[in-house]
């Protein structure tokens, strides 16, 4: 299963235009042959992917919930570990986990950044609106996909924090605002 993130423009928005603002941040736009996408959004758009590959990885859509590690208490019990032993083991590895989720937020925030500036950038060269769609697919981005539910942003309004917040799945419209 990958994760790919599809963009929404304009068909009235020059390829061009909006190719070179990917190029800028490294990134580069392929149609996405996607029919049953292309009727969930209607003419007059075009669904392009980002990436070359896949989008796994992106900060997009990445905000989840905290890690359990009942597991490992429990199976530290079988092995006869101490509680005081299990309470020990547990806050190391939860300082670990909070040093590694605050390099990766930090990380996030720096691509959400950049998905920002693209945005502007798409909004300033004549797009009224576009829109984001983060999803994991498990078979070919051209197969047939159900229409996603939509949520409708202002670009006022938006900032890192949503994007890392978007659900996955759904098609987010980012409107000049």
């Amino acid at each position: 299963m990958c994760t790919f993130i599809t963009v929404f423009l304009p068909t009235m928005l020059a390829h061009d235009t909006a190719a070179a603002i990917f190029t800028r941040s490294g990134r580069r736009l392929f149609a996405q042959s996607s029919p049953s996408l292309q009727a969930a959004v209607g003419p007059g758009w075009q669904p392009w992917l980002s990436a070359t590959h896949c989008d796994c990885g992106t900060a997009l859509a990445s905000a989840q919930a905290e890690p359990e590690w009942k597991g490992d208490a429990e199976r530290w019990r079988k092995k006869g570990w101490s509680e005081a032993k299990i309470a020990r083991a547990l806050a190391e590895q939860l300082a670990r986990h909070a040093q590694d989720q605050q390099v990766r937020r930090d990380e996030a925030v720096g691509d959400a950044g950049q998905w920002l500036q693209r945005i502007d950038a798409l909004l300033l060269a004549g797009a009224a609106r576009i829109g984001l769609l983060v999803r994991d697919y498990d078979g070919a981005v051209s197969a047939r996909q159900p229409k996603p539910p939509e949520h409708h942003w202002s670009r006022d309004q938006l900032d890192a924090a949503d994007l890392l917040a978007f659900a996955p799945g759904t098609l987010h419209w980012i409107e000049r605002g």
